[in-house]
């Protein structure tokens, strides 16, 4: 009996079997069905922040074999890849840059599969179906897209553009003194002054995970971000919300003194 295959768009991921998407989202945290179920849901990515969802499904007899999370996008804030330029040029001819449709995790500038495919047939499919759909847009960009689908996408017509990241990769240190040994005597000796300065703050660290989390140590974190995007003048991206619905599966690591928390990282 010959396959049935049917390409679709949807604006959720809500009618999206979780266990199907997660299969073909290769173990990145980003691109699996609760983290950008999440955004979707508690509304920071949707069409009133300019971010709307219009992801990509290739289904085959039902189950899903490959996926592209798209979204149409009416500014370029929250990409961490500036297109400030074409949008000028654009409006400089007179032509309108948005709304564009964008290939990415929203708020998040880490290389990952944007073309979740169960084999090179579904790939070829999603990259052929996301150039056509683009057409109703002024143009098509697809964010930190690994080697391989940068060549697949470039091979379909796109333009590679090429930038730069920069990665720290621990190199097997057997310790933070090891560390430190591969680094110049200033540098070693500035690093070593700036953490004698946190232990003289009387600051110690906790890690919690998962629901060791309360909701009221989510509520603070929420609160360090959103206070650390208003001091740079912009509006933060992620909500409450998003924290509370993503705590059983992320970890949050706090800086604390005795009385107070004075820092997060999440």
């Amino acid at each position: 009996m010959p396959t049935t295959e049917r390409l679709r768009v949807a604006d959720s991921l809500a009618g999206v079997a979780a266990a199907q998407w997660n299969s073909l989202a290769g173990g990145n945290p980003f691109l699996r069905h609760e983290f950008l179920g999440a955004l979707i849901d508690t509304g920071c990515a949707s069409a009133r922040t300019g971010w709307q969802p219009q992801f990509l499904l290739l289904e085959r007899d039902g189950r899903l074999a490959g996926a592209m999370p798209l979204f149409v996008k009416s500014h370029s804030r929250g990409e961490y890849v500036f297109d400030w330029a074409w949008a000028d040029a654009y409006a400089r001819h007179g032509l309108e840059y948005y709304p564009k449709l964008l290939g990415a995790v929203p708020f998040t500038p880490v290389a990952g599969p944007r073309l979740l495919a169960a084999d090179a047939a579904a790939r070829g499919a999603l990259a052929t179906a996301a150039l056509a759909a683009a057409r109703e847009f002024s143009s098509l960009h697809v964010l930190f897209a690994p080697e391989e689908e940068a060549r697949l996408l470039e091979a379909c017509g796109m333009l590679l553009r090429r930038t730069v990241q920069f990665h720290w990769r621990n190199a097997g240190y057997a310790s933070f003194d090891e560390f430190l040994a591969r680094l110049s005597h200033q540098r070693r000796k500035n690093i070593r002054q700036e953490r004698r300065r946190v232990r003289e703050a009387g600051i110690t660290f906790r890690w919690l995970e998962g629901a060791a989390i309360t909701g009221e140590d989510w509520a603070f974190f929420a609160r360090c971000y959103t206070r650390t995007y208003r001091e740079h003048r912009n509006t933060p991206y992620l909500n409450l919300d998003f924290f509370q619905r993503i705590g059983p599966v992320a970890g949050l690591s706090g800086d604390f003194n005795i009385r107070r928390f004075i820092q997060n990282s999440f």
